[in-house]
C-alpha cells in the first residue's frame, strides 16, 4: 500500500514538475500516517490488557510519527500519562506534562488529567521541585473561574457550576474541575464537601485510593454532563440510576438552565423503580411510617419515627405517584451517590430543601437506567458509566456514519479510563 501511494505521487510529479517537492512531502506524510495507525491500535490494545511498558513504547512511536490527528493524539497522550503514573516514571510524566500543558492540540480535560497524575505522583514520590514547577505551569487548570451571572429569588441559594448550570449546546452542561486537598481526605468527605456523589467521583478517579488521599493531592471533579435524554422537556425531573444523579432543566428569566444533584438509590435487592411518575405529595419535616418489610428486618424500629435529627427521611420528602417511594433527605452523614436505600431516592438535606422550594406538585419525574449517554448534533459526545458487552455493539451502530473513529479497543479504553463525564468523539 505504501509503495502504491508513493508510485501515484511520483507519476503525478512528472505531470506537474513544479510541485514535485510538495507532492513528495504529501506522499511521505501519507505513508507515515498509515504506519502510525498500527502503533495507535497496538498501544490501546496493550494498555487494555495491562501491558503498560509495551503500550508506552507503541504510544511514543505513534506520537513521533503523527502530529496532525487531534483525536488520536489526545487518546495517546492520555494513555501515556496514565501509564507513566502507574509505573512511577516521574521524569517521563513530567516531560509529557511540560510539553503539552499549553498545547492547543490537547483538550483541556486531557491536560487536567495529566496535571492530576503528575501532581499526585510527585507528592507520593516526594519530588517537590517538579511539583512546584507543574503547579506554576498548570495553575490555570485548577483556578476556579469567576461567574458573571447570578440568579435572584428562590434560585439565589444555588451554586453556579456546582448544582446549577447554564445549558450549552444541545443538552451539555458544565466544565470539569480539579480539587486540590488542603488536608488528608477520603473521597466520601470530598463528595459531601463538593455536593457530589461518592460513586461518580470514584469512577472518574480510577487511580486514586478513595480512603487514602493525601494533603495536596488532586481529584478530578466530573461536572461536564449530558442530560439523560437528548429530547428532554423543561420542567421535568430526570433521574438516571446508573450515574445516581438528578437533573431538572428549567427556563429561568428567559434563559435555559439545568439544576442537578447527586442522589442515593436502592440496592440490588431493593431497586428504585424505573418509569414515569408525578410528585403527588410534599412534606416538610416528615414523619417516617416504617414499612412492614423494614420492621421485619429490624424489629426494634417503631411503627412511626417522628420528625427530628434521627428521622431517615431528613427534612423534606416528595412522594412519587401513589407509591411508597419517596424523594427525600437523609439523617445519615454519608451515602449519597451510592446504592444504599430500600428503593427511595435520597439527597443531602441542604439539596432536598432547595429542590423542594422550586418543584411544584404534579411535576413529572422520569427515572431511567442509562449506562451511557450519547449526544449527536454537529458534534458527537458520549458519557459512560458502565459499558456491558451488548452495549458496545449498540454504541458502534449508533455512531455509524457520524464521521467518528471508533474501534473495540478504543471503546474498551474509554470504558476503563474516561467514565463519568462527557467528552467529544469528533
Amino acid at each position: 500500500m505504501c509503495r502504491v501511494i508513493l508510485s501515484i505521487f511520483l507519476i503525478l510529479s512528472f505531470a506537474y514538475p513544479y510541485d514535485i517537492d510538495e507532492l513528495l512531502n504529501e506522499a511521505i506524510k501519507e505513508v507515515e500516517s498509515e504506519r502510525s495507525e498500527k502503533y495507535y491500535k497496538l498501544a490501546l490494545k496493550l494498555f487494555n490488557e495491562g501491558v503498560y511498558r509495551q503500550a508506552i513504547k507503541n504510544g511514543e512511536i505513534f506520537l513521533s510519527k503523527n502530529e496532525k490527528d487531534y483525536k488520536k493524539i489526545n487518546d495517546i497522550i492520555f494513555l501515556l500519562g496514565i501509564s507513566y503514573y502507574k509505573l512511577g516514571q516521574t521524569k517521563k510524566l513530567f516531560d509529557l506534562f511540560i510539553k503539552y500543558v499549553n498545547s492547543d492540540n490537547v483538550s483541556l480535560d486531557t491536560r487536567k488529567k495529566l496535571f492530576i497524575y503528575s501532581n499526585n505522583l510527585f507528592i507520593r514520590k516526594k519530588e517537590w521541585k517538579r511539583l512546584k514547577i507543574i503547579r506554576k505551569k498548570g495553575k490555570y487548570l485548577f483556578k476556579n473561574k469567576k461567574f458573571l451571572w447570578k440568579l435572584r429569588g428562590k434560585f439565589s441559594n444555588f451554586d453556579p457550576m456546582v448544582n446549577i448550570f447554564k445549558l450549552k449546546e444541545g443538552n451539555i452542561i458544565g466544565e470539569n474541575q480539579i480539587f486540590i486537598t488542603d488536608r488528608n481526605f477520603t473521597l466520601i468527605e470530598i463528595a459531601k464537601k463538593l455536593d457530589m456523589g461518592y460513586d461518580e467521583l470514584k469512577i472518574a478517579n480510577p487511580h486514586i485510593d478513595p480512603f487514602d488521599i493525601l494533603k495536596g493531592e488532586a481529584v478530578f471533579i466530573p461536572r461536564k454532563r449530558l442530560l439523560p435524554y437528548q429530547d428532554f422537556e423543561f420542567g421535568t425531573l430526570y433521574i438516571n440510576l446508573s450515574e445516581k444523579r438528578l437533573y431538572y432543566p428549567l427556563i429561568i428569566d428567559g434563559d435555559p438552565y439545568v439544576i442537578t444533584f447527586p442522589v442515593g438509590i436502592g440496592t440490588d435487592n431493593a431497586k428504585t423503580p424505573i418509569g414515569e411518575f408525578k410528585i403527588t405529595q410534599k412534606k416538610e419535616n416528615p414523619e417516617w411510617i416504617v414499612p412492614k418489610s423494614i420492621r421485619e428486618e429490624d424489629p426494634s424500629l417503631p411503627p412511626v419515627v417522628p420528625p427530628g435529627p434521627d428521622n431517615p427521611l431528613g427534612v423534606r420528602a416528595m412522594r412519587l405517584g401513589y407509591t411508597d417511594y419517596l424523594l427525600h433527605g437523609t439523617s445519615k452523614r454519608f451515602g449519597i451517590g451510592m446504592q444504599v436505600s430500600h428503593g427511595c431516592i435520597r439527597m443531602y438535606n441542604k439539596d432536598v430543601v432547595r429542590l423542594f422550594e422550586i418543584v411544584p406538585k404534579g411535576t413529572k419525574v422520569v427515572i431511567s437506567e442509562k449506562r451511557y449517554k450519547i449526544f449527536k448534533n454537529k458534534n458527537v459526545y458520549v458519557e459512560i458509566f458502565e459499558l456491558r458487552k451488548e452495549d458496545k455493539k449498540t454504541v458502534k451502530s449508533l455512531l455509524k456514519g457520524r464521521e467518528v473513529y471508533i474501534t473495540s479497543h478504543l471503546i474498551d479504553f474509554y470504558n476503563k479510563e474516561k467514565r463519568g463525564f462527557a467528552f467529544p468523539l469528533n
